[in-house]
């Protein structure tokens, strides 16, 4: 339907109309605002429960001298008709005495809050030293990375956790000697002996589960009997370690160890020399990094002992104390000192000496001689990452045997002592 051309212009001015309404409206109103604010407010200010602010100092304008003491804003000032406020200073009298207020924090640097650490030197580390090496106050501790320094003490931040690995192909070079006292019996017999290994690591299949290669020579050099037995001058020995360390469940791990090598005086030839020794040892993390139990059997293929039992506990309830309650080779160990990459620890321990070896006799035979003792063992050891470290090492040597495989010529050596070190690269 279309529109009748005078209904649309009736329409057009009602809506002129009702726009012209509003527009006065809103006009009448901002007049009414804007006139009405001088008396809105003369009314609030002659209010009988608001104080009449003072009058202007000068006549003018007012004079502001800054905050009054003890507030932290500014205010109006009371006139003082004895002083110009504007022009003449405050007297000493009149200055408020110094406040010490405490140093801006520095941001040069932050570390992650400290957690309590166990006492070194019968001092605990707690929360709340400083996060910035330069924030320090009297009897203060330097934080360095999150480590404390305190004169010659060293305090980590977190356990250092040294590695016995390293992260790649090169894994350790280790050279160590030892020498036993030879006494002054004619069946006591002493020794001389260098041992070195190189080890290396790949991954089997994969790099969680390394397998170590690890070389190694020793040699003893010996010194009596003077009326028992015709031992050789030097007895040798050179092998290859494999060993590898899967992880075959949750907290389970595997050491499975394979040892070939020749064990003789490199002057017998006969078949004895090549011995094949072994490892086979299951690890399960009981409770993770504090007890291990630990179980399994060592192939020795001696011709006094073949094969041992391997087993016990491997208890660390602290990051400075160490109980290896192993068979055949038990270890308690302390850590006494504490620096930054490194650790120096007192150890116990104890284990069975000796060796098989081939040998050609005085009267030109082949044979075998199995040298066995038992040593009680006490060292010192810096330990570093990666394996890495050095110890010496002081035992006691008794219950010494000598027995040849043709059992000819046995005997046995007196009590002795022996002195020990080595070093790790």
């Amino acid at each position: 339907m279309i529109d009748h051309p005078l209904q649309n212009a009736q329409r057009w001015s009602t809506r002129c109309s009702l726009l012209r309404g509003v527009a006065a409206w809103s006009m009448g109103m901002l007049i009414l605002l804007i006139l009405g604010e001088p008396l809105a407010a003369q009314q609030v200010l002659s209010h009988p429960m608001i104080p009449t602010p003072p009058p202007m100092l000068g006549g003018a304008s007012e004079t502001y001298d800054g905050p009054p003491l003890g507030i932290d804003g500014p205010a109006r000032l009371k006139a003082n008709p004895a002083r110009n406020l504007s022009s003449q200073p405050r007297s000493s009298d009149e200055l408020p005495p110094p406040v010490d207020l405490p140093p801006a924090p520095r941001t040069e640097r932050s570390a992650e809050p400290l957690r309590t650490l166990p006492a070194i030197d019968g001092d605990a580390v707690t929360e709340g030293f400083p996060a910035s090496p330069f924030e320090l106050g009297e009897g203060e501790p330097l934080v360095v990375d999150g480590d404390i320094l305190e004169g010659d003490v060293f305090y980590p931040a977190e356990s250092q956790n040294l590695s016995d690995y390293r992260n790649g192909f090169f894994q350790k070079l280790a050279l160590s000697g030892n020498w036993i006292a030879p006494g002054d019996g004619g069946t006591d017999i002493g020794s001389t002996e260098i041992d070195t290994y190189l080890t290396v690591a790949l991954p089997f299949p994969i790099v969680e589960w390394p397998l170590l290669i690890s070389p190694g020579y020793n040699m003893i050099l010996l010194e009596g009997p003077t009326t028992e037995g015709d031992l050789p001058p030097r007895l040798n020995a050179a092998y290859v370690d494999f060993t590898w360390l899967p992880t075959v469940l949750y907290r389970n791990r595997l050491l499975l160890a394979v040892t070939p090598g020749v064990y003789s005086d490199f002057e017998a030839s006969n078949s004895d020399a090549l011995r094949i020794t072994g490892k086979a040892i299951l690890i399960h993390d009981l409770i993770p990094d504090k007890l291990q139990l630990v179980g399994g059997v060592i192939y020795l293929d001696r011709d006094n002992l073949k094969m041992l039992p391997a087993g016990g506990a491997i208890w660390t309830p602290t990051d400075w104390f160490l109980l290896e309650a192993l068979f055949p080779k038990p270890k308690l160990a302390v850590r006494w000192n504490v620096g930054q990459g490194f650790e120096d620890w007192l150890f116990f321990t104890a284990e069975f000496g000796g060796n098989t070896y081939s040998i050609i006799r005085d009267g030109g035979e082949k044979d075998s001689v199995t040298y066995a003792d038992y040593r009680l063992i006490s060292g010192i050891e810096r330990k570093l990452n990666g394996g890495a470290g050095y110890r010496f090492e002081a035992a006691y040597l008794f219950g010494r045997d000598v027995e040849y495989l043709s059992g000819n010529g046995n005997f046995s050596p007196g009590d002795t002592f022996m002195l020990r070190a080595g070093i790790t690269f």
